[in-house]
């Protein structure tokens, strides 16, 4: 067991990551920035598992904010032997002429920079650790009307790699790239552009399969670093 910090674990995936740990008896550090009531939730549901839990608050665009968090958290679990980066925004079609400043930036910073800022005050703070970042199919693909989540994703890939190289041997780096999932909390999925038939699986996947990649990229042997990992169903590869 050990504890774990996931970024953007107050509600959806997150949370879910959050909880799944728990079950396996870790203690888990919460972070939210505006979701607090829900970041609450998760932290009480996680207590009644018998494990420690503590929620802390960041603008994950705001590196002291981010460093002011993970000291709370630290003082009040541990220092964490995993960060998962799994914070992100997913902006809604635009077209070039469209894309305003700030959604360039917020999508940029939130989804890349907060990766980077969380990982380099887990890095400087623990003597080592495994970092697990979450990138996604739209990191390794062009969707139209989709350019800066596209570029951010993309960043999170090559971020990924640098660090691996930067942080060995005391920290393993690695990424996930999940496809489309079902969220429990949330409508059914409707409208996507991915067809569940075109997923070779014949299904969307759940936030049980993204934890498998989480955890074992949690406990693995260090020796794997700087990976990427599709959790799609084999969609990528039924193009």
């Amino acid at each position: 067991m050990g504890i774990v910090l996931i970024t953007g674990s107050g509600k959806r995936i997150g949370r879910g990551l959050a909880i799944s740990f728990a079950e396996k008896g870790w203690d888990v550090i919460i972070h939210y920035n505006t979701s607090e009531e829900k970041a609450k939730e998760t932290e009480n549901h996680i207590k009644n598992l018998g494990v420690k839990a503590v929620i802390v608050k960041a603008d994950i665009r705001n590196y002291q904010e981010i460093k002011d968090a993970f000291e709370s958290g630290v003082n009040e679990v541990g220092m964490p032997d995993v960060l998962v980066n799994n914070a992100g925004i997913y902006p809604p079609e635009t077209r070039l002429k469209d894309i305003s400043d700030n959604m360039w930036d917020d999508t940029i910073n939130i989804n890349l920079r907060g990766e980077y800022y969380f990982t380099k005050v887990f890095s400087d703070k623990a003597k080592e650790g495994r970092i697990i970042n979450f990138s996604s199919l739209g990191g390794l693909e062009i969707w139209k009307h989709r350019i800066p989540y596209n570029v951010s994703k993309a960043g999170v890939i090559q971020l990924t790699k640098a660090l691996a190289k930067e942080l060995a041997p005391n920290f393993s780096v690695n990424c996930i790239c999940p496809g489309t999932i079902e969220i429990p909390e949330e409508p059914p999925i409707e409208k996507t552009k991915i067809n569940v038939d075109k997923i070779p699986m014949n299904r969307y996947g759940n936030v049980n399969d993204i934890f498998d990649a989480v955890y074992f990229f949690s406990n693995c042997s260090k020796f794997i670093t700087g990976q990427i990992l599709c959790v799609d169903g084999g969609y990528h590869i039924a193009r």
